[in-house]
């Protein structure tokens, strides 16, 4: 008897795990991803109150919803009088400290990121590396802010899609420099990247810490979307939205933990007894339910029986087995597994639509199998055999 493995009474849950995907299709900064994460639903208090934790004085922020070449986006503001300060790596971390552990980590690969590029610039020890704009009040709120929102937003990865190259100089401490600047073309490096042929600095030293210490630049999980949200630039150019764009989603991971297996010999069963036991092993609840044979003393050939469960189901399996299995005890222990991601497919097959179940590793698909009721129906319809249906599924989904 072959049970349909996606009713749910046989589907394994799977835990779903928020990802953010960052389309930097105009580019990234600080301010414009900690924008795009409060448009997606970010609780503006939870980046206001843990930005106040850190030793800042005399800054303010706060959030505005604006137009960027026709798209509504938020832009995040740290309004501030101090003058660019230079501070070291070492004070920064030591600031980041007052944050909560998940955004204090992030925050803190970020400015380590750009500490290694600056280092190799200047052709100096990291320890004596003194950020000019980074280590300004809003660049240290940029970073930090967008750190407590993927926080509040419960994210656990982040992946983004290639950089924006563009053409132009900027003004720096050092005076007029071309674009990418030199520590952001130095964290692009190894990083998927494209000429976006435009003028002007789109990709921000900050913006690329953050999305080059922070982010995976392989492709995406299939995600269920959950909120989109647009962080908007300071410039307002035309032709194109200066903005940032942020994807939240859900993804269903591999569940792993414990499950009990209960074991079972019967020696004095047939066949059809043990079909109908099986049955209703797995209409209860089984999470699988086997038959092997086996020799038990003096040599009796018998029948195993072997159910997998959850433990809350362990008592009902038992006595469905005391009263259909005849068995005069069970055996039970505890067991750890991982399974593959399941999803359904439907392909269009001569016969008509099948169904086609797909275990996933990551985001590749390792095994499709035809679900085995829809070729058997369709099957019996049509007057073929069933491993015609079954051949041509396989084909049509490898197609």
């Amino acid at each position: 008897m072959n049970t349909p493995m996606n009713t749910p009474m046989n589907t394994p849950m799977n835990t779903p795990m928020k990802i953010a995907l960052i389309e930097p299709f105009a580019g990234i900064a600080g301010d414009m991803l900690t924008g795009a994460l409060l448009h997606a639903g970010a609780p503006f208090a939870a980046v206001r109150d843990g930005l106040a934790q850190l030793a800042l004085d005399r800054y303010q922020v706060d959030r505005e919803r604006v137009l960027r070449c026709g798209v509504s986006a938020e832009k995040f503001h740290v309004r501030h009088s101090e003058d660019h300060h230079h501070r070291g790596l070492t004070t920064i971390l030591e600031m980041l400290q007052a944050l909560p552990e998940g955004p204090r980590a992030r925050a803190a690969d970020a400015f380590r990121a750009l500490g290694v590029a600056e280092a190799k610039i200047h052709g100096v020890d990291i320890e004596r590396v003194h950020f000019h704009e980074v280590g300004a009040v809003d660049a240290i709120c940029d970073i930090a802010g967008a750190a407590l929102a993927l926080d509040a937003l419960g994210v656990e990865e982040l992946y983004c899609r290639p950089l924006p190259l563009s053409t132009g100089s900027v003004h720096a401490a050092h005076g007029r420099i071309p674009v990418p600047a030199p520590a952001t073309l130095e964290l692009l490096t190894g990083k998927p990247v494209f000429d976006s042929g435009l003028d002007g600095e789109l990709v921000t030293p900050t913006g690329a810490a953050m999305a080059c210490a922070w982010a995976s630049f392989d492709a995406p999980p299939s995600m269920r979307v959950l909120a989109i949200g647009y962080g908007a630039g300071t410039r307002d150019p035309e032709g194109y939205p200066n903005v940032c764009r942020v994807v939240i989603g859900e993804v269903e991971t591999p569940p792993t933990g414990d499950v009990i297996e209960i074991i079972c010999d019967i020696d004095d069963a047939n066949p059809q007894m043990l079909g109908h036991l099986v049955e209703r092993l797995l209409g209860a609840g089984a999470l699988d339910a086997t038959l092997q044979p086996v020799f038990m003393k003096k040599q009796r050939a018998a029948t195993r029986v072997g159910v997998l469960a959850r433990r809350e189901l362990v008592p009902a399996l038992e006595e469905i087995l005391f009263r259909e299995g005849a068995t005069l005890g069970v055996r039970r222990h505890t067991v750890e597994r991982t399974e593959l991601v399941r999803e359904f497919a439907t392909v269009a097959t001569d016969f008509g639509p099948v169904r086609v179940k797909l275990g996933k590793l990551g985001d590749d698909v390792v095994r499709a199998s035809p679900e085995y009721e829809d070729c058997q129906r369709l099957a019996h319809e049509h007057g073929v055999a069933l491993r015609e249906v079954i051949e041509q599924a396989l084909v049509r989904w490898h197609a």
